[in-house]
């Protein structure tokens, strides 16, 4: 069963697919993927049909050869009140947090490129697996903003504070390799069937018990600080530096 979502004027769609109890989400705006508001919106929906029907794993990939490279500038700039900016950045990251804390196991499946949002979006997953190709990093230094959707906090929770903050400060991007020796992603596959490798991982995952699984999810869960707290001083701090930026630089 699949279903395509429609596109809006500006940013990608996705398509749903659903498979032998798998809900796949797949981010259709080649070759960068870029997140819009929209994206977050369908995103949104494709999660409420993950958590109310009777599935067991949700997969988030890319298509071509990026899983995405962030978000769309050119839909960011349509929010000219820097109310309106923050508005929309703490409904995205209530998306972001529900996917992190949903009772059900979430997969990024980094086929290629994944960069500020997109990296930002794969990390409030349970689990990440990535291509050999992948690229990964939170470069938002490079246009004088920060990280805006959970990106520093969850980063740090993964790899250690001060090698978030380097990774952050420099802007700098890793490859598949290093970001699995950092336990950024679970697994690294070559890109030579990507796609099959994923797919085997996943009937791994769904294997055991889905009550023991979510079981485990709840205590991983518990054992984590959130930091919400800290995710909404980032949204802030994003929408107070991008209201300094020259218009002409965005």
């Amino acid at each position: 069963m699949n279903s395509r979502a429609p596109r809006g004027a500006a940013g990608p769609a996705i398509e749903v697919a659903v498979s032998a109890r798998i809900l796949t989400v797949r981010l259709v705006d080649p070759p960068d993927n870029r997140l819009t508001p929209a994206t977050v919106e369908e995103l949104a929906d494709a999660l409420s049909r993950f958590e109310s029907e009777d599935l067991d794993l949700l997969v988030i990939t890319g298509s071509g050869r990026s899983f995405s490279k962030g978000f769309d500038v050119d839909a960011l700039k349509a929010y000219r009140d820097p109310t309106e900016l923050r508005s929309f950045l703490v409904l995205a990251n209530a998306v972001f947090s529900r996917l992190e804390r949903c009772p059900k196991p979430t997969l990024a499946a980094i086929n290629g490129a994944c960069l500020g949002g997109g990296l930002e979006l794969a990390m409030a997953c349970h689990l990440r697996v990535c291509a050999e190709k992948g690229r990964l990093g939170l470069p938002e230094v490079w246009m004088n903003l920060i990280p805006g959707l959970g990106g520093f906090h969850r980063l740090a929770r993964l790899v250690g504070p001060a090698k978030a903050l380097e990774l952050v400060a420099l802007g700098d991007l890793i490859t598949a390799g290093e970001a699995l020796r950092l336990n950024l992603v679970n697994r690294v596959f070559r890109d030579d069937g990507f796609a099959e490798r994923v797919a085997a991982f996943v009937r791994a995952l769904t294997a055991a018990n889905p009550r023991v699984m979510r079981e485990v999810l709840r205590l991983a869960a518990g054992s984590a600080d959130r930091g919400d707290e800290r995710i909404r001083e980032a949204t802030d701090a994003f929408v107070a530096l991008w209201s300094c930026l020259p218009r002409t630089t965005i």
